[in-house]
């Protein structure tokens, strides 16, 4: 919500369309079990805010003090402040493939990595190609949300943006059949790796934002839209 607050600040009309939901894993008993063994590693990697509340869930009261934390931004690392202890180390660019780079010699080093199910394996690769021995776990499904007839209804009359902030949320609005990324209507993406998905989807894809934060895709917006009124 910290984005659309933001966007009716500066005076922007916005709808929420949610495109996908996020769910708990349909076991999470074998989470519990990895979160119980901590102390055996050196880092816990957290991609998204999503893994640290499904930690939180599946074990309440769960104590980070034997390990490190990397969180992917600041919106992570904000979640991970929240269960009481400070990451130590988060990437300049909030991409889950930077921090593999940052987290020093890997050779030998045990490490977890929570992730969702459908988590794009290229940071796994990285870090196993450095050395680490490296255990993932899914900690939370992210399933298609079906939109209600008013929400595609919304969609249909059009907008003078659309702002897609994962490439889970870019394919399920490809699976629409709906038209986007004309001249009149701009498909922002909060990220690279989301401008990928969505035109690995057919979507047609005009802003990117250079960071993948809230203020990231505030700053494309507010750019375009002012480039567009001069």
């Amino acid at each position: 919500m910290e984005l659309v607050e933001a966007l009716e600040g500066l005076g922007a009309d916005v709808a929420t369309v949610p495109l996908v939901s996020i769910e708990p894993v349909e076991d999470e008993r074998s989470l519990a079990a990895a979160l119980r063994e901590l102390d055996a590693y050196a880092w816990v990697i957290f991609t998204s805010a999503n893994g640290v509340a499904a930690v939180e869930r599946a074990l309440p009261g769960v104590s980070f003090a034997g390990a490190k934390i990397a969180a992917v931004g600041p919106a992570t690392a904000d979640a991970v402040q929240g269960l009481g202890v400070d990451p130590s180390f988060v990437p300049d660019v909030y991409a889950a493939e930077e921090i593999a780079a940052g987290l020093g010699p890997l050779e030998g080093v045990r490490i977890l990595l929570v992730q969702a199910d459908i988590a794009s394996p290229s940071l796994a690769e990285e870090l196993r190609g450095r050395g680490a021995k490296l255990d993932t776990i899914v900690a939370y499904r992210t399933v298609e949300a079906k939109p209600s007839a008013a929400e595609i209804e919304a969609l249909e009359r059009g907008a003078d943006a659309i702002v897609l902030a994962s490439g889970s949320a870019a394919r399920c609005l490809a699976g629409l059949g709906l038209r986007s990324g004309t001249a009149e209507t701009q498909l922002v993406s909060i990220g690279p790796k989301t401008a990928e998905a969505a035109r690995e989807a057919g979507l047609r894809v005009g802003l990117v934002a250079h960071e993948a934060t809230a203020e990231g895709i505030i700053h494309a917006l507010v750019s375009h839209f002012e480039e567009r009124v001069q």
